[in-house]
């Protein structure tokens, strides 16, 4: 895969008025969290949606060091919720200064913004293939691979032990012991934090049912707010997707 001819984010054309920009909280959540679960096709269609990469405002008279504070400050926040979506602080600290370093270099403010664009490609990249093989045992790494493969569809305790060609009870008890949390807990977790994202997109509780597989609005919000102690609706409003 070409990263670079799938990211197509674009320059700031006006940018006599830079200092009045700045990319809304909400759409930086929303390109931030695909990089915190791993989402790459999410996280390629939030950098499409953008005007350019997230806009800081204007931090520099000079273009040329305007596009780089930008594009470092953009890196700084991936790097971060990396971090958060279960990436080492070594290893996404290494990318952060490896990147960095390149966009000191570079002389054409297009080839930064795509420079940054691609980069952030590649945490995600890493940060996925790091949910997806956590140093635990085979049948442990077969069941977080089975969820977050399936996280839109039904997803049991059962479904998952069948996958794993073993029984429910001893799959939840090696889980538990594991992961530090009952196997149930965790697929709804995972199901929940597809939400967020889905919520930031603009999707409607409804939606976001059909899409992640609650068996209704009024469940979806007893356990949004019982795990985020908020509700669907009062996230939106913090995160700024109403605003």
């Amino acid at each position: 895969m070409n990263i670079s001819e799938l990211v197509t984010v674009k320059t700031v054309e006006d940018r006599d008025d830079l200092d009045e920009k700045h990319t809304p909280y909400s759409a930086e959540i929303r390109l931030l969290s695909c990089v915190q679960q791993g989402d790459i096709d999410s996280l390629i269609t939030q950098l499409k949606s953008l005007d350019s990469i997230i806009i800081m405002g204007k931090m520099s008279d000079d273009e040329l060091m305007q596009y780089k504070y930008m594009a470092v400050s953009t890196i700084t926040l991936a790097t971060r919720y990396a971090i958060q979506g279960g990436l080492s602080e070594n290893r996404a600290y290494d990318f952060s200064d490896r990147v960095i370093k390149t966009i000191d270099k570079l002389t054409d403010k297009e080839a930064i913004i795509k420079c940054a664009g691609a980069e952030i490609v590649r945490l995600t990249q890493d940060v996925k293939k790091n949910k997806r093989q956590p140093e635990f045992s085979p049948y442990i790494r077969k069941c977080i691979k089975y969820i977050n493969e399936n996280v839109s569809e039904k997803i049991t305790v059962s479904s998952a032990a069948d996958y794993c060609g073993i029984s429910s009870d001893y799959l939840s008890q090696i889980f538990k012991k594991e992961i530090g949390e009952k196997l149930s807990s965790y697929i709804l977790r995972q199901k929940l934090e597809k939400a967020k994202i889905l919520l930031l997109e603009g999707m409607n509780a409804k939606e976001i049912c059909a899409e992640v597989g609650f068996s209704s609005q009024a469940y979806f919000v007893t356990v949004f707010k019982r795990f985020y102690k908020m509700t669907p609706s009062e996230y939106t409003k913090i995160t700024g997707i109403n605003t």
